[in-house]
């Protein structure tokens, strides 16, 4: 009698642990489809960033170029020869000069008509250096003279500081963006940030 018993038990539970099994091993599809598709989310967060670091540091590489152009412009009154050769940045606009010495405004963006253009990796890069406004310097011709704040009178002795607005534009990828700087001048060609 206990024989029959359990004949008849296993006969109701025929296909039960193959029940479980596609169950068990649903469970775990969707649980490998989720991890793959997190890893893909987290490889194209990872391509974006490298791809937004990349741009960053291209824009960053144009500010030196714009700050060294503008400096020796003011300083020799004229742009610099060893920027007309394509080793460095190479001078694309035809008013640069005009606007760094003859303070020609010309707020205009780099993409549309850029000043210099250097290529860094496979990117080039735009940069626009724009003349802004003149301001008389602060403090004492005597505060400047004793080197206090840099060369160059100040107000009382007509000293002047000119502003420039200096952007760096680049592209990679498919994404693209511009850092933008300002900075002073003195007629020494000193600039600061």
């Amino acid at each position: 009698m206990g024989i029959g018993l359990l004949n008849q038990q296993l006969k109701g539970e025929k296909g039960a642990a193959l029940i479980t099994m596609l169950l068990f091993l649903a469970v775990l599809t969707v649980i490998g489809l989720t991890s793959v598709s997190i890893t893909s989310i987290e490889n194209r967060t990872a391509q974006n960033e490298r791809i937004y670091e990349s741009r960053i540091n291209h824009e960053e590489g144009g500010v030196p170029p714009q700050v060294a152009v503008l400096e020796e412009t003011i300083l020799q009154g004229v742009i610099p020869i060893t920027y007309l050769a394509p080793s460095g940045p190479v001078i694309v606009g035809t008013n640069l000069q005009d606007e760094i010495l003859d303070h020609l405004i010309e707020v205009d963006s780099p993409s549309a008509s850029p000043d210099l253009k250097i290529t860094l990796g496979s990117s080039d890069v735009n940069m626009d250096i724009d003349f802004l406004f003149t301001k008389l310097k602060t403090g004492s011709a005597i505060e400047f003279a004793a080197g206090n704040e840099g060369a160059g009178a100040g107000a009382g002795g007509g000293g002047v500081e000119n502003y420039f607005q200096l952007v760096s534009e680049a592209t990679v990828g498919n994404g693209n963006g511009a850092i933008t700087n300002h900075y002073n001048c003195v007629v020494s060609g000193a600039c600061q940030k």
